[in-house]
């Protein structure tokens, strides 16, 4: 009989090092690329407020440049 639910993985299926919590105040418009609110690194924890879409994408990449960076034979 196969088990219910699905299977454990024995690699993470995402890496925490690419993860972000994204926050939009609500008068955000989306559509014009007019974004405020803040942004989170979950690994490092890192947040900062961006009040445009270059603001985010520009936190987002330095932190993608620092997670390609990590070695990961060395993360405990």
């Amino acid at each position: 009989m196969a088990p219910d639910g699905p299977q454990p993985t024995k690699a993470p299926v995402l890496n925490p090092g690419g993860i972000f919590v994204i926050h939009l105040r609500s008068d955000s418009d989306v559509s014009r690329e007019h974004l405020i609110g803040r942004v989170e690194h979950v690994k490092s924890g890192d947040r900062e407020a961006f009040v445009s879409l270059g603001d985010l994408l520009a936190f987002m990449a330095r932190h993608a440049t620092e997670a390609s960076n990590v070695n990961p034979a060395n993360e405990g």
